[in-house]
């Protein structure tokens, strides 16, 4: 009994020894395995934090609003007899809107003028005898008064009719029509149709009062409208208001531009009717369009319209030395905004080679513009970072750079900001 019971204790013994030196020289061979274990590069693009003289930009919203805009109104009252118009029309100045009925006014202007030329001939019969002595100059004088009278009455009777010939009064668009056939009009009180000057056009926006210095006229801007976010425009602004808004602080700005052709914008490198030039930085086109030659050619399709909304930039003077990255290389987050910096690893490779790794570096972003973003703190001109491919990093992770498949991340750095 005894000598079973050691056996069995012998056997128990044997058993559960091999299994903690197994569990033991398992957890050796893993702790080797890790210690020597070298997880693969992750490839990535790279890029070289650069500086240069960068243009800071003051932004801005606005609307575009005509330089000439109005609500058609007539002078006299009267039946509408004609309508010379459609609703959306492009129309020239003085070209015929509408006409009210001027019949009796007609009537009149035939009556005044048969008694102008009855007045005419008295004078000049007055006039014939003043010269042979027979009259004195008074029926002279008295005959030339009731002729500048007469022709008064057929002025004051022309004017009238003139003023029931409603016409454009300046180059624009047409509204919708507000009148029918048959309506009465009178002063004041009917509008007929909405009229808006088309080129060219104003861009008003408000800026904060910090920038009211940092303005001035004839300073150059672009813009941007949401029917062509891959085209920027130009203008220059032409007026500054005299005083700051007491409520918001902020100073009301206005710009005056050419407005663009719409057939133009279809096919913009190959039109002759605008300029176009690419952004440095940018995947944008600078386009330039021109008043005189959008009236040579008698444009009348325009892109923009009084009303519309615009997105605004100013350039300011260069800051030089400004560290830029592409924006690609950012990673954004609640925690804050940060940037993989590759370095040489102090341990080499598996074949001896220099091991490349990467250190998260937290930063300070400033403005963008284009494919590029201002450092304005934590990282300096000269040191190579991730630019793609920074989903799978952490500190320390081995990189392989592939620069293979590149992004517009190297600038002209003699042209940017410029």
């Amino acid at each position: 009994m005894n000598k079973r019971m050691t056996i069995m204790g012998l056997s128990l013994l044997v058993v559960f020894g091999g299994i903690i030196a197994f569990n033991l020289v398992k957890a050796f061979m893993i702790n080797r395995f890790f210690a020597s274990y070298q997880p693969p590069a992750v490839s990535v693009s790279s890029a070289i934090a650069q500086a240069v003289d960068w243009n800071p930009t003051i932004d801005g919203i606005g609307n575009f609003v005509a330089t000439d805009g109005v609500d058609v109104n007539s002078e006299a009252s009267g039946n509408v007899i004609e309508i010379h118009f459609e609703s959306g029309q492009y129309v020239e100045k003085d070209e015929p809107l509408i006409t009210i009925d001027d019949a009796i006014d007609q009537a009149l202007l035939k009556f005044n003028q048969s008694e102008l030329s009855l007045k005419q001939l008295e004078y000049n019969r007055q006039t014939d005898l003043y010269k042979r002595g027979a009259t004195p100059i008074s029926s002279v004088d008295e005959a030339k008064a009731n002729l500048q009278q007469a022709q008064a009455k057929v002025e004051q009777i022309q004017a009238q009719i003139n003023q029931k010939h409603i016409k454009a009064p300046f180059a624009g668009r047409l509204g919708i029509r507000q009148v029918n056939l048959g309506q009465y009009v009178s002063p004041g009180q009917t509008s007929v149709v909405s009229l808006q000057s088309m080129d060219p056009l104003y861009l008003d926006f408000y800026l904060p009062e910090q920038y009211y210095k940092q303005i001035k006229i004839d300073q150059p801007i672009s813009f941007t409208v949401q029917e062509f976010p891959d085209f920027m425009f130009e203008g220059k602004i032409s007026a500054i208001n005299s005083k700051i808004d007491l409520t918001t602080h902020n100073v009301q700005v206005q710009a005056t531009l050419a407005n663009c052709p719409t057939e133009a914008l279809k096919d913009p490198k190959n039109s002759t009717l605008i300029k176009t030039k690419t952004i440095e930085r940018s995947d944008k086109l600078m386009i330039s369009c021109n008043s005189d030659e959008n009236r040579k050619n008698k444009v009348n399709q325009f892109v923009f319209v009084p009303g519309m909304f615009s997105s605004i930039q100013i350039k300011q003077a260069p800051e030089p030395n400004t560290v830029i990255v592409p924006s690609t290389a950012i990673s954004y987050s609640l925690y804050g905004n940060s940037i993989y910096l590759i370095e040489k690893s102090k341990e080499n490779g598996k074949n001896g080679e220099p091991q490349l790794v990467v250190k998260r570096v937290f930063v300070v972003t400033g403005e963008q513009e284009g494919n590029y973003t201002v450092i304005k703190r934590g990282i300096k001109a000269g040191q190579e970072i991730v630019s793609t491919g920074d989903l799978k990093l952490q500190n320390g992770t081995p990189v392989r750079i592939n620069n293979s498949v590149k992004l517009d991340s190297t600038p002209n750095v003699d042209k940017i900001g410029q």
